[in-house]
């Protein structure tokens, strides 16, 4: 069963301009590496209402153990340490049963 992965990011004011570019490129290079995504993508709010997130990414692997390795890979736990922490205000996950219809 392919599982679907939202997770959405409210950083603090003061996120440089820089630590953004460098999670997009960052998630970039982890989804192209990592086996069993069906679809992956991510983005910063395009700010069309107030009091939205910051950034979201949304995921569907292809079954539970392809997501359980994405969430324990090295290379996402770095990301996660370096580049979301320092900055996160807040942050909503969910993940669920993704059908085929």
């Amino acid at each position: 069963m392919a599982i679907g992965h939202v997770v959405i990011f409210t950083f603090t004011p003061n996120l440089p301009a820089e630590t953004l570019t460098a999670l997009a490129e960052s998630l970039d290079a982890l989804s192209a590496a990592t086996a069993g995504i069906e679809s992956y993508r991510h983005g910063p709010d395009v700010r069309v209402r107030p009091g939205n997130a910051d950034y979201a990414v949304s995921a569907v692997f292809t079954d539970h153990d392809a997501l359980t390795a994405y969430m324990t890979s090295p290379e996402h736990q770095r990301i996660i340490t370096e580049l979301i922490v320092p900055h996160l205000r807040d942050k909503s996950s969910v993940q669920f049963p993704v059908s085929s219809h």
